[in-house]
């Protein structure tokens, strides 16, 4: 069995960080998974010429950008720099919208396809209301959910920053960062930052497969080559594993 992590809360990470061994197994699995979509993807490389102007091109561009992105921010939050992976959060979802409407959107999204060759921003919204009229009502509320608090993340609200602070002394915030330890992070942000990431790898997953950049079967080989064959136990709280 893999690591809890894969189907942890990120609500439930941040309040019960303490996990240390099944957040290392988690790092581990997941830099695995992302290795072998790497060669998956490379498949394509040196397939798209510069002048294509195709929706496939744009679709490999954009979910390749997305899997590079997952990947250094996971490297990034070994190091425990989680300040920098919080920004790419709504990065890699806003990524990953773009390519599953070029996907689907058909002739639709044809106008909005060459702007985007010509270098013009397509606002999120376009994608995020083809997501809902494809999803549905009740799904695109949860992820309207996701996009509002990553966007917190990229404009720095104070609930936001206050995730780098703890409570010192006369309860004073002090940043983690100032600290002599080397590389020190508060665990909570961590952990969290790690359900996140586990989130996204499934959200990358499921939209490849919907744009037809992978089988239903090939996903099947990843997850069953990368994932540890025994579950390192939680030590507290009552979440899955």
């Amino acid at each position: 069995m893999p690591s809890f992590v894969w189907e942890r809360e990120p609500s439930e990470a941040y309040d019960e960080p303490y996990e240390y061994g099944g957040q290392d197994q988690f790092a581990r699995e997941a830099n695995s998974v992302l290795e072998e979509l790497k060669l998956h993807y490379a498949k394509l490389n040196h397939t798209f010429s510069r002048d294509d102007k195709s929706a496939e091109k744009a679709i490999w561009l954009l979910q390749v950008d997305s899997l590079w992105a997952l990947s250094d921010g996971l490297e990034l939050l070994n190091e425990k720099r989680h300040r920098l992976v919080a920004r790419l959060f709504r990065d890699v979802v806003e990524t990953l919208d773009a390519s599953l409407y070029f996907s689907l959107a058909g002739s639709k999204s044809l106008g909005k396809l060459n702007k985007w060759y010509e270098n013009e921003v397509i606002p999120h919204r376009v994608f995020r209301e083809f997501i809902k009229q494809h999803h549905g009502d009740e799904k695109f509320e949860n992820l309207r959910s996701v996009y509002t608090n990553f966007s917190k993340y990229t404009h720095r609200t104070y609930r936001a920053l206050l995730m780098s602070y703890m409570l010192g002394k006369d309860d004073n915030l002090a940043y983690d960062s100032f600290r002599t330890d080397a590389g020190y992070a508060l665990p909570q942000v961590i952990s969290f930052s790690y359900a996140v990431i586990a989130m996204l790898i499934n959200r990358f997953m499921e939209f490849a497969i919907i744009t037809n950049q992978i089988t239903q079967a090939e996903v099947e080989n990843i997850w069953s080559s990368c994932l540890e064959s025994d579950t390192v136990p939680r030590r507290f709280g009552s979440g899955p594993g």
